[in-house]
């Protein structure tokens, strides 16, 4: 069974660098994709379809969260579960902006916010493999229980914010930092444990912090 992730993850470009106006403006503009999106469905004027989804809001608080554990690494071991909702709705409003951009030909595609949930479900999975049982009680329910001890070069990309040529130069022997690989099956990956010790040496990733 596909994960969440699965369904963008062929979109993304690991040197993407999110800021937090970036994802404001991305969260605005597909919020209004889907108004746009819903009145010619219901055939109402925008303004009644906007009025009866209350504006971006709550969708601009969802993605801020979102943002604070995908790229800032702040992990909420306070509330737990209480987030689990938030990541479920973020991913739902996300996909639905595809769908409005696909079959309504909205100006709704989020491709920012489909790379935020990626990185969140990607660190999900090192922290999962890093931090033991504190992560599995404290990430969102549908960022559970996705360890499997080892990350993909690609994965490692989307988490340093480089292209995977740029990651797969570090696996060379020669390679200063040298990143360690092993083979699983036919694919390359490196353990997480080595995975979180090279990225921890790159400027553009912020190791998990619980908070």
């Amino acid at each position: 069974m596909k994960t969440i992730d699965q369904y963008f993850i062929q979109y993304i470009q690991p040197a993407t660098v999110l800021t937090r106006e970036h994802v404001t403006a991305e969260v605005i503009t597909a919020y209004e994709g889907d108004v746009q999106a819903a009145a010619t469905q219901y055939r109402r004027p925008p303004e009644l379809i906007d009025q009866a989804y209350v504006g971006p809001a709550v969708i601009l608080e969802i993605a801020n969260c979102c943002f604070d554990y995908a790229v800032e690494g702040k992990l909420d071991t306070v509330h737990f579960g209480m987030q689990d909702e938030s990541w479920i709705d973020f991913a739902r409003f996300v996909m639905q902006a595809r769908w409005n951009a696909e079959f309504y030909g909205g100006n709704s595609l989020a491709l920012g916010l489909e790379h935020l949930f990626c990185l969140g479900s990607i660190r999900a999975r090192l922290d999962s493999d890093t931090l033991a049982n504190t992560a599995d009680r404290a990430l969102p329910a549908c960022l559970q229980d996705q360890g499997r001890g080892y990350l993909n070069l690609f994965e490692i990309a989307v988490l340093a914010q480089m292209v995977e040529k740029s990651v797969r130069n570090a696996t060379q022997p020669n390679a200063p930092d040298r990143l360690f690989t092993r083979k699983e099956g036919t694919r390359t990956v490196v353990d997480s444990s080595e995975a979180l010790r090279w990225l921890q040496g790159r400027r553009n990733f912020k190791p998990t912090r619980l908070v």
